[in-house]
């Protein structure tokens, strides 16, 4: 008979954030075995008592496959936490979402993998809400909007009805994207507080009230 693999984590990324979901995934009784990092200055470093293991080519070692079941990556950039839960994946771990308990969130709501979802934040019915997304706090998404792979919704943000934010894109502090039919563009950007009252297109940071196109990021 083969063995079990012991229920136990690790953190990607040693960050502010990183450490605001240690906290949390702690509080929800997931034992996080240690962090994950490429920053030669923390690798054995403690942070907040969890030991920060090595860099990321650990992930390859059959010592943490063995002794690892599951892989959070944390980090804001949506490109490096994409790239990472992907590789997780394919080398057989599994990449679970985090929803806080008081989130409020419809049964009729579909979940990727890899989804983490912080506190206060509420999504109504008939929403989708694709593989490796992050929610931040206090977030409204109103029903039938969709999410795609990678998406970071930041902090106090409001996404209205019929809203399709595609994959990679970035919504800032406390932007409002009002009800559509609505498509806001592949690794696009809302600026902090903007109020998006039309589609952006693909690679386009936009600012203000009502939004306005700033710049391209096809090259960033």
């Amino acid at each position: 008979m083969g063995t079990t693999k012991v229920n136990k984590a690790v953190i990607v990324g040693a960050g502010s954030y990183a450490q605001v979901y240690l906290s949390y995934l702690q509080e929800a009784q997931v034992e996080v075995l240690g962090f994950l990092d490429d920053d030669v200055n923390l690798i054995g470093k403690y942070i907040n008592e969890v030991k920060v293991l090595g860099n990321l080519s650990l992930l390859d070692s059959e010592m943490l496959k063995k002794n690892v079941r599951d892989v959070y990556c944390p980090i804001g950039n949506n490109k490096i936490r994409v790239d990472v839960l992907t590789r997780a994946k394919s080398l057989g771990y599994l990449t679970p979402n985090f929803i806080h308990k008081s989130v409020e969130i419809s049964s009729s709501v579909l979940l990727g993998k890899g989804v983490y979802i912080l506190p206060n934040t509420t999504i109504l019915p008939h929403c989708s809400i694709s593989d490796f997304v992050m929610i931040s706090a206090g977030t409204n998404i109103i029903h039938h909007a969709s999410l795609g792979q990678g998406v970071f919704v930041s902090n106090g943000c409001n996404v209205g009805a019929f809203v399709s934010i595609k994959e990679n894109a970035f919504v800032g502090m406390g932007a409002t994207i009002m009800s559509g039919p609505i498509s806001i563009g592949i690794n696009s950007i809302i600026g902090a507080g903007a109020v998006v009252i039309k589609s952006v297109d693909d690679n386009l940071t936009v600012v203000g009230n009502p939004s306005r196109i700033i710049k391209s990021n096809k090259n960033e």
